[in-house]
């Protein structure tokens, strides 16, 4: 279970996304989880937008502890808020929020066979907690199990009101988790899939997707047996619930590309940073009730250069 759990940590960086934070949670054994504090910020260089020049920025934080844990089983609470803001204001909105509370139970049935339950409500929008439409649930069960030395698998089902596509439909997945050597992890499932690979003596490559509108991509070097640098690419989105809408199945999506370079490194045995540089490009907002390519209504955004910075804290 200890090689899964490095697996997913590798491959998912510290702050892809809301999967890979839940993915992490409940691949944890309940003996080795500890409280958790990561903080993700994205600055971006003042950029077109239709009505005037506007700066952007993305923070995110999220706390994670267990309450109650023994070798076998565990409960830990959550904590995740992120704030969207736009300086000065572009069509009536300035701030977005996504604010989330959690509860998890972990269950260890021996042989490296472990499951995993976890719940989060929330609120995704301009006014959150206004009323029950701008409310977000979700909900995901992990079973995971060895096939042999070298690989494991993976069940889940997801419900979400808030995923890019196939909204408030549970879904079944799976993944098989392949780690032959230290060089090579490999993932292959679905909603999602990855790989990290050494493939030479300090030169390595990460890609991971979750199918099929967030790609993630990285080549790195390895400075140490603990820093690297990369450069790479990023194609992800960030949904919310817009108050008063008149379709409650309509969506507020902010779109976008990157190409990046970066840095990242453990500042202390506890502290672990992420700080990147790059170009963002294909920007807009748009509405609608599931990801589109050609939505029709998009708000384009102009191109920014971005900075951003990831602290992750793990408590002893």
């Amino acid at each position: 279970m200890t090689k899964l759990l490095i697996t997913v940590m590798a491959v998912f960086g510290i702050s892809t996304s809301a999967m890979a934070f839940e993915l992490a949670q409940g691949l944890t054994p309940p003996g080795r989880q500890r409280t958790t504090l990561n903080y993700v910020g994205f600055f971006y260089d003042k950029a077109e937008f239709p009505q005037e020049r506007a700066n952007m920025r993305y923070q995110l934080m999220d706390l994670s502890s267990p309450v109650y844990k023994t070798e076998t089983q565990s409960v830990g609470l959550s904590f995740s808020g992120s704030q969207m803001s736009v300086d000065p204001a572009q069509n009536g909105y300035s701030e977005l929020y996504d604010i989330k509370f959690g509860a998890s139970y972990t269950k260890v049935l021996g042989e490296k066979r472990m499951w995993s339950v976890m719940v989060n409500y929330g609120s995704a929008s301009d006014k959150p907690f206004y009323d029950p439409t701008v409310s977000t649930l979700g909900i995901t069960a992990f079973y995971s199990y060895p096939s042999d030395e070298k690989s494991s698998w993976l069940l889940l089902a997801n419900y979400s009101n808030n995923r890019p596509i196939l909204n408030n439909i549970p879904l079944p997945g799976f993944a098989w988790f392949y780690y032959p050597s230290r060089e090579l992890n490999l993932v292959l499932g679905a909603p999602f899939a990855s790989i990290n690979w050494q493939f030479a003596d300090k030169f390595g490559l990460t890609f991971f997707t979750l199918v099929p509108w967030v790609i993630k991509s990285t080549v790195y070097y390895k400075l140490n047996d603990f820093a690297q640098v990369y450069a790479g690419m990023d194609f992800s989105q960030v949904t919310y619930l817009p108050y008063g809408r008149e379709n409650r199945e309509d969506r507020l999506f902010y779109d976008e590309k990157k190409f990046l370079m970066g840095i990242k490194s453990p500042l202390s045995k506890s502290v672990f940073a992420d700080f990147e540089v790059g170009h963002a490009f294909d920007r807009r907002f748009f509405i609608a009730e599931n990801y589109e390519i050609n939505p029709g209504n998009q708000v384009d955004i102009g191109n920014a250069y971005y900075a951003k910075l990831a602290l992750r804290v793990a408590f002893q």
